[in-house]
């Protein structure tokens, strides 16, 4: 018996059973009721009607348990950028900021409904450095964390959770959406390796002018001390912000950026239906637009 058969056999039971009822409570069906029972009647044909539809409602509701995951409710379809470029077209994935646990999401599935093509969620860097290969595990989740989910190819080659000091990735690389971060002022850091002499004034007032989030790229004055010069160099870089801050507890931003690493697009501009499946073929929740 298909699922389609089951339901209909329980609504006509259950329109069997309410009419039994009905009948044998009220045997003066069996002649035209007069016109003061009318109403009566009315009232038990729309009694027998909400009956039906409370019993479809119920059905639906079982039916759709099979199916629902256990994590429906902790992680949300959150928005999806549309766009023809792979780079720029990416689905948010956020997590309940009341979940009492974390959640691993490599392995999961985002399926679009109108196309039928399907992508898995990869592994990430939770700390990714420059300049070496970085290990890749399992992408999990935290209460409040934002997943940027991308079509295109990441720009430094990894998925990784942001941080800090992930500002510096941007100097020279272009992230789809701007990677918003807020790195140390050079200013603020430990400056005790630089002698207080008036040799390093103005490379004091320098530092205290230097943005965030940029190494330096332009020649510095021959005058200057080694001192100061080397921390500029040296000490102002995302690595070594990591080294620095890696222990300080706003260290880790609550978003991850992982990349599908497709050249094309994968998700409609209109009409389209996506869904979020957990490793189980359970449905983590769906996104229309």
């Amino acid at each position: 018996m298909t699922k389609d058969d089951y339901t209909g056999l329980l609504i006509l039971l259950g329109i069997f059973a309410i009419a039994a009822f009905g009948g044998a409570k009220n045997s003066q069906f069996l002649t035209p009721p007069a016109n003061n029972d009318r109403l009566t009647v009315e009232q038990k044909i729309h009694e027998a009607q909400t009956q039906v539809d409370d019993l479809k409602k119920q059905i639906q509701i079982q039916e759709e348990a099979k199916t629902r995951s256990v994590y429906a409710g902790k992680i949300f379809l959150q928005y999806v950028s549309r766009s023809t470029e792979p780079s720029q077209e990416y689905v948010t994935i956020r997590m309940d900021s009341n979940a009492t646990t974390t959640i691993p999401i490599t392995g999961w599935t985002l399926k679009s409904m109108a196309s039928g093509v399907s992508v898995t969620i990869p592994k990430g860097t939770y700390l990714y450095f420059t300049g070496m290969l970085n290990a890749e595990e399992n992408i999990i989740l935290s209460p409040g964390d934002t997943a940027y989910i991308l079509t295109g190819i990441s720009p430094n080659g990894s998925n990784f959770k942001v941080n800090k000091c992930s500002g510096y990735l941007s100097q020279f690389q272009t992230f789809y959406p701007y990677l918003y971060t807020n790195c140390p002022a050079p200013r603020n850091e430990d400056l005790s390796s630089i002698p207080k002499r008036v040799v390093n004034d103005a490379c004091f007032d320098y530092i205290d002018s230097m943005s965030s989030c940029r190494i330096q790229t332009e020649s510095l004055p021959m005058n200057w001390s080694y001192e100061c010069t080397h921390f500029i160099y040296d000490k102002i870089n995302y690595n070594s912000c990591i080294n620095t801050h890696k222990g300080d507890a706003d260290f880790y931003q609550k978003e991850w950026r992982i990349h599908l690493k497709r050249s094309e697009r994968l998700w409609k501009d209109r009409r389209e239906s996506i869904q979020l499946i957990d490793l189980n073929g359970k449905i983590v929740d769906t996104i229309t637009y």
